[in-house]
């Protein structure tokens, strides 16, 4: 009994050892095969926003401005005094010359007249000096000199009477529009302060403020167009009168003065608002203006701007540009890019040269899909 117990014992043993094995081949074998098909790892391909390069007609590089009358003034008395008589009102329409408003001039009236009665006593009393001394030389000539002064300095004095009293005038310098009446009748007005202002409608002109990149840069036409936020229908001419060349201190640009050419029958006010934009250049092939979002515009450490041009392998690289006018959110490029380059205009700043990117189109059309 005892071997046969044995038998069975080694008998299982056996068996054991035999599973044993076949489970340590599995094991090997998977190991094996998962050696032999380690997958491959795909290159991670950075997508970008892209904008390819196009002639601009300029939109979007627009400046505001406020429309005002060529020849205007602010009108105001030289003296002091209480408002006796408004003649005109807001909007009425005056001549050259015509009066406006009066102070209280009965004390320069006073005035005149004490002045006028000076130099009548005085040159009755030079001339009769003067007549004597030219015909028998009875008066000494300091006692004519001295009445010849006493003479001019009471001409002088009578001038001085009637500026006086012109002073309490108010008359149109031209002919114009009332824009404004700041004051009412009876009031104490101080010298030098405004009363009207006088517009002459018949020519008018936009002020517009503009940055010193564009001043830096040049100004690329003497054309321009204008868009009336109360005539939004139409575009009106304009051309280059005068430009600043010294930056206004707050703001830090500069005014340029644009005049209209033809207001085309439509009764245009001062201070209206309207946009600016650049006369269209469809005709300037060999100069096209060419812009990008201020975002494609990368500065490097040595005060230079850069872009990162798209190459045909999908590679971007450095290209320095020049840039000129700025406007919102957009910049002009006046040289080193063509049109048809592909430019990155947003995430440049994680870029690197030579590095692979997926373009993410961003082109007028509005084609958002990967290239």
């Amino acid at each position: 009994m005892k071997k046969a117990h044995n038998t069975a014992t080694s008998a299982k043993l056996k068996s054991l050892a035999l599973a044993i094995g076949i489970s340590l081949s599995g094991v090997m074998l998977t190991g094996c095969g998962a050696e032999a098909e380690t997958p491959v790892v795909k290159k991670s391909v950075k997508p970008a926003l892209t904008e390819t390069v196009t002639a601009s007609r300029g939109d979007n590089l627009s400046f505001n401005g406020v429309v005002r009358a060529a020849e205007r003034a602010d009108l105001s008395f030289r003296i002091g005094g209480r408002l006796t008589d408004i003649m005109v009102k807001e909007g009425d329409r005056v001549i050259q010359g015509q009066l406006l408003a009066r102070l209280d001039s009965r004390d320069a009236e006073i005035a005149l007249a004490s002045a006028r009665l000076e130099l009548n006593n005085v040159e009755s009393e030079y001339q009769r000096a003067k007549a004597i001394y030219e015909k028998s030389k009875a008066i000494s000539k300091s006692s004519l000199d001295e009445l010849t002064t006493r003479y001019n300095l009471a001409k002088n004095r009578r001038d001085e009477a009637q500026r006086q009293l012109d002073y309490t005038r108010i008359e149109a310098p031209f002919a114009g529009i009332i824009g404004r009446k700041l004051v009412d009748n009876h009031m104490q007005i101080q010298a030098n302060a405004p009363v009207f202002t006088l517009h002459d409608l018949s020519d008018m002109e936009v002020v517009i403020h503009i940055p010193d990149s564009v001043m830096l840069s040049g100004l690329r036409s003497t054309e321009a167009k204008a868009e009336i936020s109360a005539i939004p229908s139409q575009l009106f001419d304009l051309s280059l009168r005068s430009y600043a060349t010294q930056a206004d201190p707050i703001s830090q640009t500069y005014a340029v003065v644009l005049g209209f050419k033809n207001l085309n029958g439509y009764r245009v006010l001062p201070g209206m608002t309207v946009k600016v934009l650049p006369a269209e250049q469809d005709n300037d092939l060999e100069n096209p203006l060419i812009t990008l979002p201020i975002t494609a515009v990368v500065p490097d450490n040595q005060g230079k701007q850069f872009v990162w041009l798209v190459g045909a392998d999908n590679t971007v690289e450095k290209r320095f540009v020049e840039v000129g006018a700025l406007s919102r959110d957009r910049v002009v490029i006046n040289d080193h890019l063509e049109l048809g380059d592909k430019v990155v205009i947003a995430g440049v700043s994680s870029l690197l040269e030579g590095m692979e990117i997926r373009p993410m189109s961003n082109d007028a059309q509005g084609n958002n899909e990967a290239h």
